[in-house]
């Protein structure tokens, strides 16, 4: 009985090795040993200064991807690429602010005025509807050195 317990405890492990090596684990909807397929978007398709009507994400960034704690902010769209200038309309706001010295802080028409905390890191997203007009966003512990703008169009 212990030689058949420790043939499939074995078995068992190897069948698990061979799925976390395959960098996915398959699922009820995939053939057996394939991963399914990779999400894919197309939100965020923006044209680096102005995100075009059907991009409702934006991405709120403190700091870089090398360094938190840079003295960097700024609004991307999905693709990490830099927006000034979107159409009013809904969309989705997500942090990426991993600084425990800096925040994201947007301000701007319809009483928007959403901010992150300094003392922690957020990688939240918030639903905002963005009205025409300009928007400032700064950090709040260095607002002359870390500020933007983005502009919203009828």
């Amino acid at each position: 009985m212990a030689r058949i317990t420790t043939t499939a405890l074995a078995l068992g492990a190897a069948l698990l090795l061979t799925a976390c090596s395959s960098g996915a684990a398959p699922d009820a909807s995939s053939p057996a040993g394939e991963a399914p397929p990779a999400a894919t978007s197309d939100a965020g398709t923006g044209s680096g200064t102005e995100a075009e009507a059907g991009a409702m994400a934006l991405m709120a960034v403190v700091g870089s991807a090398d360094d938190p704690e840079a003295y960097e902010i700024s609004i991307t769209d999905a693709d990490g690429q830099p927006v000034t200038s979107v159409p009013a309309g809904d969309y989705e706001l997500t942090f990426v602010d991993e600084s425990t010295m800096h925040n994201f802080h947007i301000m701007g028409p319809g009483g928007v005025d959403i901010a992150t905390d300094v003392a922690g890191s957020d990688t939240s997203t918030v639903q905002v509807t963005l009205e025409p007009g300009t928007y400032d966003y700064l950090c709040d512990p260095h607002p002359t050195s870390m500020v933007g703008t983005l502009e919203v169009t009828g």
